[in-house]
């Protein structure tokens, strides 16, 4: 796809631009940049130097149709009939060429409506809506924010809330110019509320300014984000005075966007489409309905409805979206992109959500998309109907729930003075940079390798033959050290038949590498087990000996020259204070089932929302007030506090920290990220200055494997680096310092594995 050039059969094809097929050339790739709609014009109103059905006769096409759910109407019967639907000229096309392919792509597939169902029953290819891309934390979380007022006031707070969106950004190191979009419904109104705001920008007093924050002081419910802004602006020292200026500065007239139907100026829409570059000054823009689909901007957080219409209707089916509330619909998708950004280095984390699991974050905001609208309940009612059905928000069941540090852990010298140990993610390069401490590090190289020689034979056989094929088979097995069974010349042919390893590439990956020689040295050693149906194997032929060769440089290539991006986990662990990693309160937001046993969301310190009640409060190793986990994150709480007097016995300072993204730790062998459910903390009584910490990850029976073990299942990685972890500190590799064990448990099951935990604790 990315090459420089395309070869097809030793042959170079050519990628041409033309403006329809009568000029297209048989050794290239033609390719009409078009609409649907100026297809279907082009298409049904032939014209000189257009596109005709003519021209696709004999013609081998592929159709790509981006915002493809264009294309679907003339579903209906009324239009079939008619035969003038833009799916009409489609089908017309595909009846006509020699061959056809049609390739759609749409973020708003209407899979409800029976007839779009139906045509894409067995043509679907993949379908990753938005409502999985929300729940994979690809989209900002969308909020509403309702103002009872005049629009003046409606624009003022949209603006002070942008305003606290970049401030905050720069705090935290991040390069944001946020965008806010007012939507107008009608042209004409479009300009005068650019007046408007313009009027009101201009006349902005300190009083009016304290008028909205005393707005805020008004609402008894959760604090919202206009109240943080003041509370922010007040503790950065920024007077209202200073605030006013800035938004006049920031939002002045050169740094508005006005686009509709009599503002589309070449200009415009260049502007339009870089509004995330740095160079680009737009703060605000100004428009009807042009921006609703085919437009993409990661860095706008505020629309602003300036009108109060519904066009929404009831039927004895149910509700109906009209087109105003659809509309309004797609625009809040398209702004519900994420703005990607970093922080603390964790790169991984770039392009989703962050602060799920913490709203009291002042990060938090720039994951926000808020849609500001009057205070109409059946408007955003029917508006919130459509977003769910979308699935870029869900708001059903969602419970806000309050961790807090226990106070009497915040006075312990484990949270004063104690530490926390994690590792880092390191690049292909910085892991590889790491490694000079051991030059010529042979790590990546096998003890053993297994291979199977081809026998080059073909047969055929019954596809539901009942009888064993391969019963009449016999393999044979040679043993050998690579190095005493294949020379140096074969290896030096098989190193030079593989681009990857170059001698630069090699020095790469082992420092201080005088050459190709001592590469093959390192491989010597290995232990090479071959197996074949052959039955001479005794005495290997120099093609196979070649062949075992290329499968061993092969086998370990990707670790060598990575040929795609690579990360790995530190070997060595990192000291961090426990009290500047766990947060004093912690604010998040659970999707409680109220109707079924799921304990996920809810209270175990309150009898009539868990089965699984522990007396949080009066637990005093356990450092948070509460535990809104799931019911094996319950059922490790009651095992610990079963365990305590036996742990007691052997540890003092025993605390048990539920890691709401605190403590993250990278896989040794692929850098994955992973954030245990648990830290346990204690010291050792036997052993004098001895500190331990112990990962633990409760894990449900959802995630077992076939055996009934976590092994083989898709988790199954967590609980093998959670072991390797322990290996390690056995062999007291992790960390320098003697006083510090470092531990990792198996994955806590109920039923499975509780038993197993324990008595690995009772072991340490």
């Amino acid at each position: 796809m990315f090459a420089d050039k395309i070869t097809i059969d030793n042959q170079v094809v050519g990628v041409r631009e033309v403006t329809d097929f009568s000029d297209s050339q048989p050794d290239s790739i033609n390719i009409v940049f078009t609409t649907i709609q100026k297809l279907h014009q082009d298409l049904n109103t032939p014209r000189e130097n257009r596109l005709t059905y003519e021209q696709f006769e004999d013609l081998s096409l592929v159709l790509l149709a981006d915002e493809a759910h264009h294309l679907n109407a003339g579903l209906g019967k009324k239009e079939k009939d008619e035969n003038d639907s833009w799916t009409a000229t489609i089908e017309n096309i595909q009846s006509t060429a020699r061959k056809s392919s049609l390739f759609e792509f749409t973020a708003t597939i209407d899979l409800a409506n029976p007839d779009i169902a139906k045509k894409y029953e067995k043509s679907l290819i993949f379908k990753y809506d938005l409502k999985e891309f929300r729940l994979d934390k690809y989209s900002k979380d969308v909020l509403f924010h309702l103002v009872d007022n005049e629009l003046p006031t409606r624009m003022l707070q949209a603006i002070i809330i942008s305003q606290y969106r970049k401030k905050i950004a720069l705090k935290h190191g991040i390069n944001l110019k946020p965008l806010v979009l007012f939507k107008s419904q009608k042209i004409a109104e479009n300009k005068g509320n650019l007046e408007a705001f313009l009027d009101m920008l201009a006349n902005l007093s300190v009083e009016q300014v304290q008028s909205q924050k005393n707005l805020t002081a008004n609402d008894e419910e959760q604090k919202n984000i206009l109240e943080k802004a003041f509370a922010f602006f007040e503790e950065s020292g920024l007077s209202f005075q200073d605030l006013i200026e800035e938004l006049q500065e920031d939002f002045r007239r050169e740094r508005l966007l006005v686009i509709d139907g009599k503002n589309k100026t070449s200009n415009n829409l260049v502007e339009l489409n870089t509004l995330e570059l740095p160079s680009n000054e737009i703060r605000a823009i100004f428009a009807v309905d042009m921006l609703n689909e085919g437009w993409d901007v990661l860095n706008l957080f505020d629309i602003v409805r300036l009108y109060d219409i519904r066009d929404g209707k009831t039927t004895k089916n149910g509700f109906v979206a009209g087109n105003t509330t659809n509309a309004e619909k797609q625009l809040i998708g398209r702004g519900a992109r994420y703005y990607p950004f970093v922080i603390d280095n964790q790169i991984e984390e770039k392009f989703t959500r962050k602060f799920d699991e913490n709203e009291n974050n002042e990060l938090r905001v720039i994951e926000q998309l808020h849609y500001h609208s009057a205070n109409n309940p059946r408007y955003i009612s029917e508006l919130k109907q459509v977003l769910r059905e979308s699935g870029i928000f869900d708001d059903v069941n969602l419970e806000e729930r309050e961790l807090k540090l226990k106070e009497s852990f915040k006075q312990t010298r484990t949270y004063i003075e104690g530490l926390v140990w994690m590792n880092k993610r390191l690049s292909y390069q910085e892991y590889v940079e790491q490694r000079q401490e051991s030059l010529l590090d042979t790590s990546f190289i096998p003890s053993s390798f297994e291979v199977s020689l081809p026998t080059f034979n073909t047969r055929d056989f019954e596809a539901f033959s009942e009888d064993d094929i391969f019963a009449t088979d016999s393999t044979n097995t040679l043993n050998f050290e690579f190095g005493k069974e294949i020379t140096s010349n074969i290896v030096r042919a098989a190193i030079n038949r593989n681009k990857q390893y170059t001698f630069k590439n090699l020095q790469k990956a082992f420092f201080g590498l005088s050459g190709v020689s001592a590469f093959i040295e390192m491989l010597s050693k290995v232990n090479i087990i071959v197996e074949s149906s052959l039955s001479q194997i005794s005495e290997l032929t120099s093609d196979q000996k070649l062949y075992i060769a290329e499968q061993l440089l092969y086998s370990i290539e990707k670790d060598i020259v990575p040929t795609e991006e690579r990360f790995y986990g530190s070997a060595n662990f990192e000291s961090v204070p426990v009290r500047e990693v766990f947060e004093e309160n912690i604010l998040r937001k659970y999707t409680v089932n109220v109707n079924g046993n799921a304990e996920f969301g809810r209270s175990q310190k309150t009898k009539s929302e868990t089965e699984i009640f522990e007396n949080i409060d009066q637990l005093d190793w356990y450092a948070y007030d509460d535990n809104f986990g799931t019911s094996e994150e319950k059922y490790l709480v009651r095992a610990i506090r079963e365990l305590m007097n036996d742990l007691q016995e052997k540890w003092s300072d025993i605390y048990l920290l539920r890691n709401e993204k605190a403590v993250k730790i990278y896989s040794f062998d692929e850098g994955c990220a992973f954030e245990p459910d648990f830290i346990l903390l204690a010291n050792d009584k036997k052993v004098g200055n001895t500190s331990w910490q112990i990962f633990i990850e409760p894990k449900g029976s959802q995630f077992l494997d076939s055996n009934n073990t976590f092994k083989n299942s898709k988790e199954g990685w967590k609980e093998k680096f959670l072991l390797q972890i322990t290996e390690r500190d056995e062999a007291r590799t992790l960390l320098d310092d003697e006083r510090y064990r470092i531990v990792g448990l198996p994955f806590f099951n109920n039923e499975m594995s509780r038993e197993v935990v324990n008595s690995n604790l009772k072991d340490l």
